[in-house]
């Protein structure tokens, strides 16, 4: 669902009569003299001594509330014998690993002022996210998850290539805007000419260091040495033993003739672990090299630490990083349509939980003596530049799937951080009484509804100049108002006031993103309290069901500039219009300007490394070559003698496995419905292997990552001349073409009309296979496959087909045009599934799709069922769907005048299951 364009800010008088309800946040006439809730007292004006608009005292005098003691000792912060904390705060970084970050390539040549945005709202530690930390991916070529990451080296005496993916481009443009965020790499596959030798991984990994000084002028600031998420005792001790030799090494080369910088001062990270922080802070412990060189214990998804973690942290100073988390999933606006009661900022990987995490990170109760003392949390990824349907989207702080039109989402993730980022500075000291959460543990932090405090309260440095300041981030993932006396002593000047920032649901009829990082007034103390001699000043405050809050001394930020969100700020001014057809692509692109990258002028091809517009490579690399009398072509460049070593911690963990998935890439619009793709296609003709596939392979209608083709339909072509034609992977058509001349160029095209697919080669058709099952797929991208060879691919076309309908919407199950008036059971749901949510229709159950266009698709994994169907209140029509499976069609209605129409769908007998609709937009559709 497209987000609003920005609004005008709200007047500063209208903000300065809000008043604290037990309910949340209302908006009382000037006049009001009496509280809407007893737990209010009327509001009296405060203005800060630096300066601070007037805001409303936040009182709450009903008695019967009951308070929970929260005291902020000042003193209260574990410190060296020199008086230095052992932790302090980390904040929030980024991963952009597995092709995550593809697409900012095509925003920064096709949209750049949307790219600079994007960056902007990420890394502006003033007005965006200030995003603190990017750990980017070394790359081999293959699948680590969300896609393959290019390798820098693809042989031993290549020259390190830091120009292709999006990587090292994302390092570089970040510090253009804040130059104090921390970089750092790591490897998920390896590229196999290293053999997994220890010598030649180091010549890999320090030759990327240097050609990334080189390129960008960057500095790296950590290492992972070891493979991402490592597993088991047998791959930790190599892996912990490769980890020294490689710091020690990069010592050694720091003094060396042709050092680009000091290499000594790049911090080690280990080992990067999934759930084994302990297990490998046990080996760090028992290894004195590692003691030595390893700066920073890493592990994943997990708040607790154990008894190795805390004697690492405490007696030998090491940092402990949540070194990649999970990002927020479902965006706000569906996630307040389907799930109203948390206001689309609390639920499971919601802004809260992302929150709730970071805290209880550093402390969780069910640690015990043993908290995991988390200071850093790296999102994987913070902005998702990767298509829809990209296995494991969406997750985001920015999701950014669309560089042809510049259109962009920013996440409330975004606003989650600044409650932290705004009001605590790098170097702050965690006051530890007051720093920590409860709740029952779950996938890398706490189920929902199930905590009664989680807290994070930091300080200036003891040794800062000037007076003391703090802040409080709460966060509140339950459905249970909280309610706190803050209690606090040793922290400056007595009787101060502290300022809330908060962040919650909207209120009826209002915006889903109104009450977004919202300045809703002052606390002051309402007494004082001895407590162990100490006089404390009590505060009285609430935190919202869902939300999250900030408290601070600081009125407007640790910058001083602080600003309240504005709805729509997180939109960008333009509309998320589709890739219009017909699309073409000869790889030439003479069209861009040269520009400059490193101080060195570059042509498009070379300032992005070869990579062609708009693709996302699943395996192996798509990328542009100068070909033999036709210019530039597309090439696919991994075969038998390069294929990468895949990331295999989740099989057997051996590191030494070749990539067997097939190459793949795709591009383009998911909302295109039917339309020609062709492509003009050379097979290589070297065999490097016989045992390897040689092939050619295009296909339509992709629609998520699922391997294999990618695409529902796809045609293959070998090089002896067989031809197969497939939906899901599996053979419809197939035959040989007689006399093939696999040397040849040939050009290769498969329609999709309707449920109609029809593959030619060089003007001749294949086949033409009509789709009656139960489970077509009626839109999507396209994708281009091959075997492990140099395949060569040129001007690709994508048409739309005279009279059909080539474009249409896509409309979330949860969005807000669709209602349900007789009932649905949600599902938040994995990846595969559009946005991440599902509605569950039952017999009796109905949803009303309102839509303009002449026809629509009705979509998502779904059991059999009987429905009734009406348009525009007609007579309803049984139909009998299902089973299918994922993205997959249950229904399809065609026909209709293009003009705004209500389609109507009531389950009469079964389970009927709504992932989305696509409905048809530009050209006409026919039939039914």
């Amino acid at each position: 669902m497209p987000r609003p364009h920005r609004r005008t800010a709200r007047s500063t008088a209208v903000a300065a009569v809000l008043v604290l309800a037990a309910g949340g946040l209302l908006a009382p006439s000037a006049t009001a003299s009496a509280p809407l809730d007893p737990a209010m007292a009327p509001p009296s004006a405060t203005t800060s001594a630096d300066g601070a608009d007037a805001l409303p005292e936040l009182r709450l005098d009903d008695p019967s509330i009951d308070w929970r003691e929260l005291v902020v000792d000042g003193d209260d912060v574990e410190r060296r014998a020199d008086g230095s904390a052992y932790n302090t705060f980390g904040g929030f970084g980024s991963v952009s690993c597995n092709n995550t970050s593809n697409l900012l390539l095509d925003y920064k040549e096709e949209q750049p002022e949307a790219y600079w945005e994007i960056m902007r709202m990420l890394f502006d530690p003033v007005t965006g996210a200030g995003l603190k930390h990017i750990k980017v991916e070394l790359g081999a070529d293959s699948n680590s998850s969300s896609g393959a990451e290019p390798a820098t080296k693809r042989s031993a005496d290549e020259p390190a290539n830091v120009l292709r993916g999006a990587g090292f481009h994302f390092i570089a443009d970040a510090l253009s805007i804040n130059p104090d965020i921390e970089t750092e790499a790591l490897r998920w596959g390896e590229p196999s000419w290293t053999g997994n030798d220890p010598v030649k991984r180091y010549q890999w990994y320090k030759e990327t260091i240097d050609a990334a000084y080189d390129t960008f002028g960057v500095e790296l600031d950590w290492m992972s040495p070891s493979q991402n998420e490592v597993r088991g005792a047998t791959y930790q001790a190599s892996e912990l033993a490769w980890t020294v030799r490689f710091a020690q090494w990069l010592e050694r080369d720091a003094t060396a003739p042709d050092a680009r910088y000091d290499y000594s001062k790049i911090k080690i990270v280990a080992l990067d672990s999934y759930r084994e922080g302990d297990a490998v802070a046990a080996r760090i412990l028992a290894d004195p090299a590692a003691l030595e060189q390893v700066d920073a214990l890493g592990f994943h998804y997990d708040i607790v630490g154990g008894p190795n973690v805390t004697r690492l942290n405490k007696e030998f100073g090491k940092e402990i990083l949540y070194s990649e988390g999970v990002a927020p999933m479902i965006d706000p606006q569906y996630r307040v349509a389907a799930d109203p009661s948390r206001g689309g900022v609390g639920g499971t990987v919601s802004a809260a939980d992302i929150a709730d995490r970071f805290i209880n990170a550093y402390r969780w109760s069910g640690a015990g003596a043993d908290p995991a003392h988390m200071t850093t949390f790296l999102f994987q990824p913070a902005v998702s530049a990767m298509y829809e349907g990209t296995q494991y989207s969406p997750k985001h702080l920015v999701r950014a799937s669309d560089p042809w039109s510049g259109y962009w989402e920013g996440d409330v993730g975004l606003v989650a951080v600044r409650h932290f980022h705004q009001f605590v500075g790098d170097g702050w000291e965690y006051v530890e009484g007051a720093t920590g959460g409860d709740g029952t543990k779950g996938d890398g932090g706490t189920n929902v509804d199930t905590s009664t405090r989680t807290v994070l309260t930091a300080r200036t440095p003891a040794d800062a100049d000037g007076e003391a300041q703090w802040s409080q981030v709460h966060a509140n993932n339950t459905r249970t108002d909280r309610y706190f006396e803050v209690k606090v002593a040793d922290l400056g000047p007595a009787d101060r006031p502290l300022y809330a920032w908060e962040t919650r649901g909207p209120d009826a009829g209002q915006e889903y993103d109104e009450n977004y990082f919202q300045n809703t007034g002052v606390y002051e103390p309402v007494r004082t309290e001895t407590i162990d001699g100490v006089e404390h000043d009590v505060y009285r405050v609430k935190v919202p069901a869902y939300s999250i809050v900030t408290l601070s001394t600081l009125a407007h930020g640790a910058s001083g500039t602080t600003a309240e969100y504005v709805p729509g700020d997180f939109a960008p001014d333009v509309e998320d219009t589709i890739l219009p057809l017909p699309y073409r692509d000869d790889f030439e692109y003479d069209e861009y300007p040269v520009t400059t990258v490193g101080g060195e002028p570059m042509t498009y091809l070379e300032r992005r490394g070869g990579t062609p517009r708009y693709t996302a490579d699943q395996d192996g690399a798509f990328e542009v070559v100068r070909g033999d009398r036709r210019g530039h072509v597309l090439q696919q460049q991994i075969h038998a003698n390069n294929r990468g070593f895949t990331w295999n911690v989740w099989g057997n963990g051996r590191q030494d496995v070749l990539q067997t998935a097939s190459p793949s890439t795709v591009l383009g619009d998911h909302r295109w419905a039917d339309y020609t793709a062709a492509t003009d296609f050379r097979l290589d003709d070297v065999d490097r292997d016989a045992s390897l596939a040689n092939f050619a392979g295009l296909g339509v209608r992709q629609t998520y990552a699922r391997g294999g083709d990618q695409a529902t339909y796809a045609i293959r072509v070998y090089e002896d001349g067989r031809w197969q034609l497939r939906k899901l992977d599996q053979v419809v058509a197939s035959g040989t073409v007689a006399g093939f001349d696999g040397a040849a160029w040939h050009r290769l095209a498969v329609e999709a009309r309707e449920n109609v697919v029809t593959a030619t080669l060089d003007g001749v058709r294949l086949a033409r296979y009509t789709d009656a099952s139960a489970n077509p797929v009626l839109a999507g991208r396209i994708a281009l496959t091959s075997g492990f060879y140099n395949t060569r691919y040129d001007n690709l076309a994508i048409t739309p087909l005279r009279g059909q309908a080539w474009a249409s919407e896509k409309i979330d199950d949860a969005d807000a045009r669709l209602t349900y008036p007789d009932g649905f059971t949600f599902t938040q749901a994995g990846f595969a599934h559009f946005n991440r949510t599902q509605h569950v229709l039952r017999a009796g159950q109905s949803v009303s799709v309102p839509f303009t266009g002449t026809g629509l698709n009705l979509f998502g994994a779904t059991g059999a069922a009987t429905l009734e169907v009406s348009v525009d209140g007609g007579a309803p029509r049984t139909v009998q769907v299902g089973p299918v499976g994922t993205r997959e069609t249950s229904y399809w209605l065609r026909g209709l005048g293009n003009r705004p129409h209500t389609v109507t769908v009531r389950v009469v007998v079964g389970t009927f299951t709504l992932d989305g609709v696509d409905a048809l937009t530009q050209g006409r559709s026919s039939g039914t």
